[in-house]
């Protein structure tokens, strides 16, 4: 059984060291947790983060139809923003958003992201295959 405290408790511990939220949504942009020093910016980041994700994956498979290639949709994006950076990832059904100030190097960011997609993606393919 998946616990939403639980997963909003894992999310947290990836706010340090300048991430501002950690955030697990539907494709569509609806949360399902999240942790944020600002409860208020979470859907915000959200719909963009899910936004932008739908527009690159909708991209990338109308330019493999039209090359006759197999569909090819990107593991991660990581967006440089005037107010700070964005890693968007994809667990199973679910995406997964980290923003972070500029301070914050993008790698470190990746890694924060990986570790925690590491840490839920189990669980995380265990709830999908139920919704199947």
């Amino acid at each position: 059984m998946l616990k939403p405290k639980v997963i909003s408790q894992v999310l947290r511990q990836s706010l340090r060291n300048g991430v501002k939220a950690s955030l697990l949504m539907t494709h569509d942009g609806s949360l399902i947790s999240f942790a944020t020093h600002n409860d208020k910016n979470a859907k915000i980041y959200a719909a963009i983060a899910a936004n932008i994700w739908s527009t690159y994956k909708k991209q990338t498979v109308s330019e493999t139809f039209l090359n006759g290639g197999e569909s090819d949709s990107p593991k991660f994006l990581l967006l440089g923003c005037e107010e700070g950076s964005a890693f968007i990832t994809s667990i199973g059904t679910m995406l997964l958003c980290l923003v972070a100030e500029n301070s914050v190097h993008l790698g470190i960011l990746k890694a924060k992201a990986e570790a925690l997609q590491v840490h839920l993606e189990e669980p995380l393919l265990r709830v999908a295959s139920y919704q199947d």
